[in-house]
């Protein structure tokens, strides 16, 4: 192959692929380390902490599940007497989810878990790298629609 013909494992998406993997990984390991829960589960914990009460879809959008996914883990934290779901004021055939007090103890724990996550992600760079990876990243995301909350 020439330069001009990249193999598969030097595009773009395989490598961030890749780098998703290791950082789910990273995650659900933290997650049932540190938490007890799976990682789908410390995610919407951590959706719901972060962005406060909203939709099961709203969920499901922040927190890159799909929503049938987010629909189910929702209900088991709900069984859990993690969460709580209301009826919404605006929209009678909604329901908001919102974090019990059970669950804002765990959401307490999970920034630190992502900062450490985080760090052994970007162990390997100087700050000026980890500026303008963000960076990068959020040109790319950005331009394709992605928009930070």
């Amino acid at each position: 192959m020439t330069k001009t013909d990249p193999t598969p494992d030097e595009s773009l998406t395989y490598r961030l692929k890749a780098l998703s993997k290791i950082a789910d990984r990273m995650s659900s390991e933290l997650s049932r380390g540190k938490l007890g829960l799976p990682m789908p589960e410390a995610m919407i914990i951590g959706v719901l902490g972060a962005f406060g009460p909203q939709t099961v879809m709203d969920i499901s959008r922040r927190s890159n599940l799909d929503k049938s996914q987010a629909s189910r883990t929702t209900e088991t934290l709900i069984g859990k007497g993690l969460l709580s779901r209301t009826a919404s004021d605006q929209d009678g055939r909604s329901v908001i989810i919102s974090l019990m007090p059970e669950g804002r103890k765990i959401f307490r724990k999970i920034a630190p878990m992502v900062e450490k996550r985080d760090t052994e992600l970007y162990r390997c760079l100087s700050e000026p790298e980890m500026d303008a990876l963000r960076y990068l990243l959020d040109k790319l995301l950005e331009s394709h629609g992605w928009q930070a909350e």
